[in-house]
């Protein structure tokens, strides 16, 4: 008995030192997972979490874009708990969206723990320690699950930070900025995600992983990397959901998964194929004494204003703005000029600038130069003191509107475009329309990144990611186009003395455009005079 008992011993030794080697030895012999639809079955992984735990086995920053439910948050917490089991003093930290996810992946772990033979946990650390976000060792190892807006690296030593869905965090910014001083002094990071649009954080860092400037080794698993998907599969998938969800969750490319996912506004494959090119001047409009009007072009690297085509005096052109806070680190202020004869984006400002200033110099700067162009602000907010700016210029072609005073029922006018709910749709769908239908053309590669980072969320509102003011711009300044020779905005100059008021003089032009009351030209005799 003794000796069975002695065999016993050393056959688990081997069997434990077997599974300390070799993490996917210790999965597919004594793991079990909770499968939603078979229940309780043994870890046995697929040939893309293999790959994957190969990577970030030996990779101190790995980072992985996949296709929905392909196994991996199960792969995480099956090698969090390999690590903490056969390794001391070593602290895992795995971030999530919420609160909610957090729990669930660690509850994975602590699953796939309670399902270990006896033995096993025998032979391995006690827990010391079982908490909803918290599995502890005696052997000083933790696993802890944490919601992103926690900051894992205060006042701890962390060996592996775990970051997954990192595209839905709701501050991955944040995030990244808690987690970098971990991987600066010695520990590990494995990211992980579906894709959630082009743009966004972490797209980011894929570009970056994939040009090789981050540190990332990237992985790109899609969704047939669970090999029951074939393409009946797919195609079930594909009738049942919207174009966009159905790229975000099984992208069949990495281009599938960012470029047409996350809900874009505009059409995707058509911004990939518009031509770009570097504007052929860079520089800034530079005043020249105390006139608004006297002014210069200066070229200049990294200027504001960017220029495809300067001004020819026998076109017409629009400005569409927007206007931020003015706030070094926040927003841009950004322009637009459209040519009103070809459509083309001839130059875009951007910039950080107080409001006002924006208006009293660039925007009026920026009409005089471009023919006295008719100039249409986004009224809202800051937009008023842009507004008044301009105004304080003499600057006459500024896009107004008619509005009803609801008090005395009288139509007056007000300065600028208002965004609002109705609006805005409109002006996007109508820029939408006009870039597909090629009736104005942008070159600038910005204007169009910013087009192809522009999403509708699940409420239909619209926003760009990380920005975009320049949608913005070019929205109103294809607005612009509709008003450009309308009667009303054409710039009132004094005519006095040409042909033109000569004729206003003539008694023809009096009598044809001088409105007559009846009886107005009868005349009473003076009957005194004849006496």
């Amino acid at each position: 008995m003794a000796e069975q008992f002695q065999t016993s011993e050393l056959l688990h030794e081997v069997e434990w030192r077997k599974c300390e080697a070799d993490p996917e030895y210790f999965f597919e012999t004594y793991l079990k997972v909770r499968h939603p639809s078979r229940g309780r079955i043994p870890l046995i992984l697929r040939d893309a979490q293999k790959d994957a735990l190969s990577v970030m086995s030996r990779e101190d920053k790995s980072l992985f874009l996949k296709a929905r439910q392909v196994g991996f948050s199960t792969l995480m917490a099956a090698y969090t708990l390999w690590l903490a089991m056969f390794h001391d003093d070593v602290l895992i930290v795995m971030l999530s969206k919420a609160q909610r996810e957090a729990q669930d992946l660690l509850r994975k772990a602590v699953y796939a723990y309670d399902q270990l033979p006896q033995w096993v946990k025998n032979r391995g650390p006690n827990v010391r320690h079982r908490t909803l976000q918290k599995l502890a060792f005696e052997n000083e190892s933790e696993i802890e699950s944490l919601p992103s807006r926690e900051d894992p690296a205060r006042g701890k030593s962390v060996s592996l930070v775990i970051v997954d869905e990192w595209a839905f965090l709701e501050n991955p910014e944040e995030a990244w900025a808690s987690i970098e001083p971990i991987v600066d002094i010695g520990g590990r990071l494995i990211g992980l995600s579906t894709a959630n649009g082009w743009g966004e954080f972490f797209h980011t860092q894929w570009v970056g992983a994939r040009a090789g400037t981050n540190g990332f080794v990237p992985r790109f698993y899609p969704y047939d990397a669970v090999p029951e998907r074939d393409d009946a599969w797919y195609e079930s998938k594909k009738d049942s959901m919207l174009e966009w969800q159905l790229h975000q969750e099984y992208p069949r490319d990495e281009d599938e998964a960012f470029i047409k996912s996350g809900n874009v506004v505009f059409d995707t494959e058509m911004l990939m194929k518009l031509p770009s090119r570097e504007p052929d001047y860079t520089g800034a409009l530079v005043q020249l004494g105390e006139s608004a009007k006297n002014f210069e072009f200066r070229p200049g690297k990294g200027g504001p204003l960017e220029v495809w085509e300067k001004p020819d005096p026998t076109h017409a052109y629009v400005v569409g703005a927007d206007v931020a806070e003015g706030l070094e680190h926040g927003d841009f202020s950004s322009a637009h000029v459209v040519d009103v004869n070809t459509g083309w984006v001839v130059a875009t400002w951007h910039g950080h600038i107080e409001a006002d200033l924006f208006g009293e110099m660039t925007l009026a700067q920026l009409g005089w130069w471009y023919g006295t162009a008719l100039v249409g602000v986004e009224s809202n907010n800051h937009g008023l003191s842009t507004l008044q700016g301009l105004r304080r210029t003499g600057y006459q072609r500024i896009y107004h509107r008619r509005v009803l005073d609801e008090a005395t029922r009288k139509q007056g006018v007000k300065l600028g475009w208002r965004t609002d709910r109705k609006t805005k749709p409109l002006m996007i769908d109508e820029l939408a329309r006009a870039v597909r239908m090629s009736e104005v053309l942008c070159l600038d590669d910005k204007t169009i990144f910013e087009m192809k980072t522009y999403v509708r969320d699940e409420k239909g509102q619209m926003s760009g990611s990380p920005h975009d003011d320049r949608v913005m711009s070019f929205a109103l300044a294809v607005q612009m186009l509709v008003y450009a020779h309308a009667a009303e905005f054409k710039t009132r100059t004094s005519d006095y003395w040409t042909f033109e008021w000569w004729e206003r003089q003539t008694p023809d032009f009096v009598e044809k455009n001088t409105p007559h009351r009846l009886g107005g030209h009868n005349v009473r005799k003076d009957r005194s005079a004849a006496y």
